[in-house]
């Protein structure tokens, strides 16, 4: 075990054998809280490759290296623990390497990112800007694009990645803090909560057709051979340990599905595709596949869905007073909806009813806080009007 103890920053600890990390993991199990990140790289894989994980205590900030042999198991089973808090910044990706390795999905996350979206700063916020705003010390983010697989790691690598990690603690206790005074403990809560929805981070391998790019030119049987492609090509991305978009690029897709190609050999001729021979015969299987659907099993070629001109009024309506709600009340107004979570709702009105997603304004605290009033705008109950307060004019739900 390395120890770091530089006067300017805070120390850590480097773990480099399973020997020195299990006492570890026993230490953090009787832990109600740590936080941590990791470095991983995630460009040439089907699934991230940890190269670095960080994890802090109130007293401790542990750098682990899996790529000395350490074994991660005893760590995601803490990640998977509901029993103790883990405070992460912005860590959707972190997490999703403790369901891919371990099968385990994440519990009791706060995530200082969004947190800090509720409170009344920017979404999505770099940590580096969060730190400085929260505990007023400048990061200095000089690793951003290292190769974390390379050894040996420098000092400055260390640093980086202690960093990420030394002030998380103190930002989360700051962050809920803010959360209480404005009453918004349970919305994070209810964000926080998706994080242990196994749906977040497992691939719906039926629907990967759909974001293809030009999947949208493609007739009825175009998509269905698209459709099993794509399946064959997940598979084949997990077996290989490669990037899905690597092993078969999406323009190549395109062209087999739109010209209905299920030759090995016409495959071979394609310009620009490698792949193994075994492989070549797998994608024409699944191209054939595709061919052989009966019509009435392909999927449904998606109509062009122009807004009308009232839609579009109504969406920069609805855009407008949630502008104006975020920056009354101090929230982030991309964490409270995306133009798509807004074209919904009007749609919904407009259209009839539709499928509800996590993150609706339609559910939650998105709906008992500015939703059901948006909701009752568009229903014509309410109306808007513009007020003058203090700080100038505004729009007020009346």
């Amino acid at each position: 075990m390395k120890e770091s103890r530089n006067p300017k920053f805070p120390p850590y600890k480097l773990i480099e054998s399973n020997a020195d990390f299990e006492p570890i993991c026993a230490q953090l199990a009787t832990a109600d809280q740590f936080a941590f990140d990791a470095e991983f790289v995630a460009e040439d894989g089907y699934t991230s490759e940890a190269c670095l994980i960080q994890i802090a205590t109130k007293s401790d900030i542990f750098l682990v290296d899996p790529l000395a042999g350490v074994s991660l198991t005893p760590f995601w089973n803490l990640v998977a623990d509901f029993n103790i808090e883990k405070v992460v910044h912005a860590g959707l990706e972190d997490l999703a390497m403790c369901l891919h390795d371990s099968g385990q999905v994440p519990c009791n996350i706060f995530d200082v990112q969004i947190a800090a979206g509720l409170v009344g700063q920017d979404f999505p916020i770099s940590l580096q800007r969060l730190v400085r705003s929260t505990v007023g010390i400048r990061l200095k983010k000089t690793q951003t694009l290292t190769d974390w697989r390379r050894r040996p790691l420098t000092e400055e690598q260390f640093r980086y990645g202690a960093d990420d990690v030394a002030y998380l603690l103190p930002i989360a206790d700051r962050l809920k803090g803010r959360l209480a005074r404005k009453n918004r403990i349970e919305w994070a809560n209810e964000e926080f909560a998706r994080f242990e929805d196994r749906e977040l981070y497992v691939r719906a391998d039926r629907d990967l057709f759909w974001r293809i790019k030009g999947v949208g030119s493609l007739d009825g049987k175009g998509l269905a051979i698209a459709r099993e492609v794509a399946i064959e090509r997940e598979a084949l991305a997990k077996d290989y340990d490669r990037p899905p978009r690597v092993l078969l690029k999406d323009h190549l897709m395109i062209a087999i599905a739109k010209h209905a190609i299920s030759s090995v050999d016409k495959l071979l001729a394609l310009r620009g595709l490698n792949m193994r021979s075994q492989a070549v015969r797998r994608i024409a299987a699944a191209a054939k596949r595709g061919i052989d659907t009966p019509p009435d099993a392909r999927p449904k070629v998606q109509a062009v869905d122009d807004d009308s001109i009232q839609e579009t009024t109504l969406r920069k309506l609805v855009s407008a007073v949630l502008s104006d709600y975020c920056h009354t009340e101090g929230i982030a107004v991309q964490l409270l909806a995306t133009n798509r979570d807004i074209r919904a709702l009007v749609l919904s009105h407009t259209r009839g009813g539709m499928p509800l997603k996590p993150g609706s304004l339609q559910r939650g605290w998105r709906k008992h806080s500015i939703g059901a009033m948006i909701d009752d705008v568009l229903s014509g109950r309410r109306s808007v009007r513009v007020v003058n307060g203090t700080d100038g004019p505004h729009l007020k739900i009346v």
